[in-house]
């Protein structure tokens, strides 16, 4: 059987986002499908808020200072959970969501 819909966990700052809805049927070179995306309205506090308070697991990586991940040559720590010390923290820390993809 073909899959009717897949759930995805894009949100509206996403790249290639656009103007994406809850419901988005495929794109017209596809296979037809229906994307779901539950989070689209979610902050990135909001993610870090519902993998925190469910204690799901999530890439080591943003404990050590990523928020964004993307390809390695394009990812890198955010510079702004660089702490005084010299280490970063992780990304549940960062303060001003709108660096989210700063480290890309």
């Amino acid at each position: 059987p073909r899959p009717l819909a897949f759930v995805l966990g894009t949100r509206r700052g996403d790249p290639n986002c656009g103007d994406q809805k809850a419901f988005e049927p495929s794109s017209d070179w596809m296979p037809p499908f229906m994307r779901v995306n539950p989070i689209l309205d979610w902050t990135y506090g909001d993610v870090w808020a519902f993998l925190r308070a469910f204690d799901l697991p999530y890439c080591a990586l943003y404990d050590g200072g990523y928020t964004s991940l993307g390809s390695a040559p394009t990812t890198s720590r955010n510079p702004a959970l660089l702490g005084d010390g010299g280490a970063y923290k992780p990304a549940h820390l960062l303060e001003d969501w709108s660096l989210e993809r700063a480290g890309r």
